[in-house]
Order: structure tokens, then C-alpha cells, then sequence
């Protein structure tokens, strides 16, 4: 699923004079995919998904997008977004911030059901914002294996990872 700040931004994009295919490519997305996702995306923003349109009237859908893309919440998938605010039993969305996230451990949301994907995406989200998850070791095997698959997975890139072997080789003691 495509996060609302991605849909904005290739918004955007188009309305600045790109053409579909353009503004979807720095996300990894076809021309098919953006022009099915905006078209779910603009009425939501109470305008009309029609490329002439927005070519004829670019501030509205700019400044449209512009409200999406300043809001943090919005960079998060839908669908996570309501997951968490379920899962952390939050009175609305307005209360899920990158600060009231930060304060709880990866493996807090990895027990609230968050999966490793989110969790990734909930990282991302937080770093973008000058924050990360509460630095917590894990405490069970089960989220011990999930950091030593991540470090097998750099190590698969060719990427150092000595000292994430370290810093676990000194958990194990």
C-alpha cells in the first residue's frame, strides 16, 4: 500500500508539470499504480482525479497535497496508522505523533502486533523526524531472532556488521 505522503508527493509532482511516469518513479511505482492510487487519493481531498485538471488548476491540488505532506501522521500507510492507534488504544489519530512513538521499544510494537515490515516503516517514519524507537534490548528469543535475521540480511549486502555481532556476543554473556 502507497502512504498518503507518497500519493501527495507525486501529486505534486504532476501538478508542477511532470508527466505520471515521472513523478512515480523516485518511489519505485508504475504509471498504472500512481494513476490507480491518485485516483482513490483525490477524492479524498475532495478534488476530481482527471490530469487535465490538474494541469489547469495546479495550486489547488498542490496546496491539497501540501496539507497531507505537512502533517507527520501522513507518512505512515493508512492502514498502519489505524493499526497503531488501535493497538495503543489512542482516543484518535491526531494523538499517533513521531514523539508519543518514539517512547515505546521496537519490541513494544512487535508485541501489539506491529510486524517486521511496519516496524520498519515506524523507524523510517521516526528517523525522518529526528526520533527513533525507546533504545530497549530484547528480551525474548523471539525478538532476538528478528535483530540477528536483520543483521544476517546486511551482512547479505556486504555491509560490516562486526560490531552488531559484538554488541550481541556481549547480550549472550
Amino acid at each position: 500500500m502507497i502512504s498518503d505522503m507518497t500519493k501527495a508527493n507525486i501529486l505534486i509532482a504532476i501538478a508542477e508539470g511532470q508527466s505520471v511516469s515521472e513523478a512515480a518513479k523516485p518511489y519505485g511505482l508504475s504509471y498504472a499504480q500512481a494513476r490507480g492510487a491518485l485516483s482513490r487519493f483525490c477524492p479524498q481531498l475532495k478534488l476530481r482525479w482527471n490530469l487535465e485538471e490538474v494541469r489547469a488548476n495546479p495550486k489547488k491540488y498542490i496546496d491539497a497535497a501540501l496539507a497531507i505532506v505537512a502533517s507527520p501522521k501522513n507518512a505512515l500507510r493508512r492502514v498502519l496508522r489505524d493499526d497503531l492507534v488501535f493497538q495503543l488504544k489512542l482516543r484518535s489519530p491526531n494523538e499517533l505523533t513521531p514523539q508519543y512513538v518514539s517512547n515505546i521499544a521496537a519490541e513494544t510494537l512487535l508485541s501489539h502486533g506491529v510486524t517486521e515490515t511496519g516496524l520498519v516503516e515506524i523507524q523510517e517514519w521516526l528517523l525522518a523526524n529526528g526520533l527513533s524507537c525507546k533504545r530497549k534490548l530484547p528480551e525474548t528469543d523471539e525478538y532476538m531472532r528478528v535483530v540477528q535475521k536483520a543483521i544476517i540480511l546486511l551482512d547479505a549486502f556486504g555491509l560490516d556488521v562486526s560490531h552488531p555481532k559484538a554488541q550481541l556476543k556481549n547480550i549472550d554473556e
